[in-house]
Parts: C-alpha cells; structure tokens; sequence
C-alpha cells in the first residue's frame, strides 16, 4: 500500500520482491495449522513420529523419478502440507485447487463456450506511462514523444505500475463489457492470470453467457 500511493520504492526492484515475499510468509503462517479431531489425534500423533528420515528420503526419490508415493504416512504428510499451500499464491497446490474450482463451477454452470485471452498492451498505452510516474496528459499523448526504447525502458523499469495497469484494465473490461451486458447477463466467469517472458501479466479467461445456462437446466 505504501508503494502504491507515495510510489517512493515504485522502481527499487529488491524492495518489492522482498516486500511482496514478506506478504507471501506472512499469509502462509496464518494459513498453517494442523486440524485435528481429539478422538483421531492418537492415531494422527503415532503416524507422525513414525516417520523416519529414512521413509522421507525413499518417498523423495519416488517422487523424483515421478512415481506414486507408496508409504501411507508419507501420503499423509503429504496431504497435510497441501492443504496448506493450496492457500499459498503460485504454489501447485494452489494450481490444482484453482483447477478444482473451475472444474466445479463447469459441472454447475455448465461449459463454457467463450475463452478470451487478454493481454494489455502496456508498452503502447499511455496510461502506463502515467502510472510509472510520467508527467503526461493522457488526454493530449502524442505516441511519437516516446519511442519503443523508452517505453519499455520506463515500463520495466517499474513492476509496480505494470501490475496497476494490468489489473485496472482488466477490471474495467470485465466490469464494462462483461458484465455490462455485451453477451446478456452474465452466468460466470473463471480466469487465470500468467506471465510472459519480459514479467508482464496476461490474462484467460472463460466466459458462460445466459444461454450455456438455460440450456444446463434443459
């Protein structure tokens, strides 16, 4: 919140990786904690202290060569650190517990049949320009005032603006297009968001329109 409304640290790249990895340990322990019944914590507490470092190293190199894990108590540990990094931003389980919901939100929903790619041209746009910190009037830009060189220079220049850029975009295309009506009342949406090789952020997504839903019902 401080970078985004002083913008002091926008282009300290350190700052922000740091910054953004102290949010990520601080959600992640607030995240990890062991549930478990009373009645079942002796049989949980006995499969617990029975894992040996000799266990562990044989479930690692099954793992390693892509097989099954085949002692129960590892698959037990297992499933225990998952559910907690399923809560953790970029991990896999997160991933597959993302695949989950859209697997979930098809069988209710009912599939949907448009899939749009959106990927923000920041390098053109000069409203990224004036998130980064340029002293422009968006409404009187002149492109030929900054060449190629410098955009991308100034865009990579700072992450910060990137990702605001990114996410009001996206925002606004959702909320105005889809949302606002474009193909009738809008049922569900479920995206993604990737990143390119240069670090900027593109989005997909998949749309249900008001008609893949009456049609589920049928």
């Amino acid at each position: 919140m401080l970078m985004q409304y002083t913008r002091r640290f926008q282009r300290h790249t350190a700052f922000i990786a740091s910054s953004f990895d102290i949010s990520r340990r601080r959600h992640n322990i607030s995240k990890s904690n062991l549930q478990v019944n009373r009645n079942t914590w002796p049989t949980t507490r006995t499969l617990l202290e029975s894992l040996t470092p000799e266990r562990l190293i044989e479930a690692a190199h099954q793992a390693e060569q892509h097989q099954p894990v085949t002692d129960p108590a590892v698959r037990e540990l297992i499933t225990m650190i998952s559910r907690v990094g399923s809560t953790s931003a970029g991990s896999d389980e997160k991933k597959s517990y993302m695949l989950v919901e859209l697997k979930s939100s098809t069988i209710y929903h009912g599939c949907p049949i448009i899939f749009i790619t959106i990927n923000p041209g920041d390098l053109y746009s000069p409203v990224a320009l004036y998130y980064a910190g340029e002293k422009i009037d968006v409404k009187n830009f002149y492109p030929e005032w900054y060449d190629s060189t410098a955009r991308l220079r100034t865009i990579m220049d700072n992450p910060l603006a990137v990702l605001e850029y990114f996410h009001n975009t996206i925002g606004t295309i959702i909320d105005s297009v889809l949302k606002g009506g474009l193909f009738g009342e809008l049922v569900h949406h479920y995206g993604t968001i990737e990143y390119q090789g240069r670090g900027t952020p593109h989005l997909h997504l998949a749309v249900i329109p008001p008609q893949i839903k009456s049609l589920t019902a049928l």
